[in-house]
């Protein structure tokens, strides 16, 4: 009898470690995903790609050692908290017309696919720390781990940074890990700690190219909140400060992003983490083109997209890609199946340099009043605001800041042509539901309603 016990006992045992072990082993094949998405974060916030006025040493080591996309947007929005839906496009790997119509509901419509799902179902323990408003809540939901931060602060960076290395230190590593920190920095009221802001002078700031005290024309949207910042027209004196306020943000940020890698490296798994850094898109803040804010379709709307870690080379890419590309990238990255009505595209095949593209031509949209396409070179942007249509073209190769309107120019007739086609392409394709060419004058659009609770959070937030 006792023979038979001390068997059962032995085999259930080694079940339990052979368990262990191939649990462990089919753990450590795959990559851990850390993923750090920040709140308005523009393109050109980081020293490495090409700003030396800003210090951020630890997104520069990601940049220096890792893939960068130099063309990653966001697709656009229908309301004015751009972050709402480009969040929304992230978590469920569909297009603007193509999300849930209330990404603020305690659970998805069926048949829509979660990120956090397929990767919990993908064996992987997931975490999520970020922003309570303006976010994706039933996916944020779907994480094992969902911490949401109610206020921002000068030390909500911390705060963020403080329970993603509380999550790593009490990791066990038997499975791969997912953390999704979406930190509500360098969104405004842009506050940082006092190390951080002393690191800037607003008189020594340089405004870019495209700085402007006033856009040149009807947009549809020069006064909502992001507008209201600051004063019209603008001046180079408010716009250096509300840049020495972004730059601070950013600089907290980036020590916080220091600090969590260090505990990666500290826990042995620097070697098997792959890091993606990305926002969900940027702003004008600074007057570029007479603007402050993401309410628009200018190239400043852009944010950073770094991959860097085990496999990943270094390197970079014109590539024109869409944030909710990120979905079957991380798929692919865990090992997990796509669902098959993502429409992101997977960027692995760019960044191993299987291929140079993914798509021909990007598509963006803002609300009812604002419509781009571009493809490797030309750009155009059509507006109608208030009843009143205006076309710009521009030549991105050799215009980046989009200074030079060439809309106009009879020598260019054809292109804006083929461009114009193109946009209406692109209309169709992604299911544009306003006749754009016949929106009526704003003030007879009837406006859409919202509860009280959605108004309140959507002036609070931006």
């Amino acid at each position: 009898m006792r023979t038979r016990t001390w068997l059962v006992f032995v085999a259930v045992a080694c079940s339990t470690f052979l368990g262990l072990a191939a649990e462990q082993a089919a753990g450590a094949e795959r990559p851990n995903v850390l993923f750090i998405f920040t709140d308005d974060q523009r393109w050109d916030t980081i020293a490495a790609l090409g700003n030396p006025e800003i210090k951020t040493p630890n997104t520069d080591r990601l940049v220096d050692e890792g893939f960068t996309f130099d063309n990653a947007y966001c697709m656009g929005s229908m309301v004015g908290a751009v972050c709402l839906p480009s969040r929304t496009m992230l978590a469920t790997g569909r297009s603007l017309w193509r999300i849930p119509e209330n990404p603020r509901a305690k659970t998805a419509p069926p048949g829509v696919p979660l990120l956090p799902v397929v990767m919990n179902e993908a064996g992987y323990v997931t975490f999520h720390c970020g922003k309570a408003g303006n976010a994706c809540t039933f996916s944020n939901a779907a994480f094992q781990t969902n911490i949401t931060m109610e206020k921002r602060s000068a030390d909500s960076a911390t705060e963020c940074g403080n329970h993603a290395v509380e999550f790593l230190e009490n990791h066990d590593g038997t499975k791969p890990f997912f953390i999704y920190l979406a930190p509500p920095v360098p969104h405004d009221p842009r506050l940082a700690p006092a190390e951080f802001v002393n690191l800037y002078d607003p008189a020594k700031l340089t405004l870019s190219k495209n700085f402007m005290p006033e856009h040149a024309f009807d947009n549809g949207e020069l006064r909502i909140r992001d507008e209201m910042l600051a004063a019209f027209p603008r001046t180079p004196e408010e716009m250096r400060q509300h840049l020495a306020d972004y730059y601070a943000t950013v600089s907290h940020m980036d020590a916080e992003v220091g600090r969590i890698l260090n505990v990666v490296k500290q826990r042995g798994w620097a070697d098997n983490t792959v890091v993606i850094f990305s926002s969900d898109q940027g702003l004008a803040v600074g007057g570029r083109h007479g603007l402050m804010g993401k309410q628009n379709l200018y190239e400043h709307v852009r944010p950073p997209l770094v991959f860097a870690g085990p496999g990943i080379p270094h390197g970079r890419s014109q590539a024109l890609v869409y944030l909710f590309d990120l979905f079957p990238t991380i798929c692919d990255l865990a090992g997990a199946p796509v669902p098959a009505v993502v429409e992101g595209k997977s960027l692995l095949p760019v960044i191993e340099g299987r291929q140079a593209k993914v798509r021909d031509w990007l598509f963006g949209a803002y609300k009812d009043c604002q419509r781009m396409v571009r493809d490797d070179r030309w750009k155009l942007m059509a507006y109608n605001a208030g009843g009143v249509k205006n076309t710009q073209l521009f030549d991105l190769a050799n215009d980046p800041d989009e200074l030079h309107d060439l809309a106009a120019d009879p020598k260019l007739a054809t292109e804006r042509s083929r461009m114009e086609e193109l946009l209406a392409q692109a209309r169709k394709e992604f299911g544009d539901p306003i006749d754009f060419d016949a929106v009526p004058p704003v003030e007879t659009q009837p406006v859409q309603s919202e509860n009280k609770t959605a108004k309140k959070q959507r002036r609070k937030e931006g």
